[in-house]
């Protein structure tokens, strides 16, 4: 049986997870490291310098709830930066609200869901958690 780390976090109030093997490395965030791009999608937020590479930041909120989302003033105090070889687009970022813990879980033990964008859900004591595929939720388009 072959088994999955993923890396747990929240958006707002909601938990989500994705695949440990996409993430470089999980940082800090400060409002005043992210510089808007004039005309970018709203998913993008703009770039930051990471130890002098530039670093893309989306908001995956806008990607996942493309109807429903808007800016409302939630904190967003880390930036989950990815592989740059895993991801499309050069290297990126999303900006959450909070990083969680790293699981290991049983993919037998995920229920699927009809949603290109979902790997799937995982059932807790505590609640359910969104397993998201992220090079969808990064690509430009």
């Amino acid at each position: 049986m072959t088994t999955h780390q993923v890396l747990e976090f929240t958006l707002e109030e909601e938990q989500y997870c994705i695949d440990i093997e996409y993430v470089t490395e999980v940082v800090s965030r400060s409002k005043n490291d992210v510089t808007p791009i004039p005309d970018s999608p709203p998913h993008v937020e703009g770039e930051f310098d990471l130890r002098g590479e530039t670093t893309r930041v989306i908001d995956p909120r806008a990607r996942l709830l493309p109807d429903g989302h808007e800016e409302n003033g939630v904190s967003k105090d880390r930036i989950i930066v990815f592989d740059t070889e895993r991801t499309t687009g050069g290297r990126s970022g999303w900006a959450v609200t909070d990083v969680l813990q790293i699981l290991t879980i049983d993919p037998e033990s995920v229920e699927a869901v009809d949603e290109e964008k979902i790997n799937g859900i995982l059932a807790r004591e505590d609640g359910r958690i969104v397993w998201i595929e992220p090079e969808l939720i990064s690509t430009e388009t």
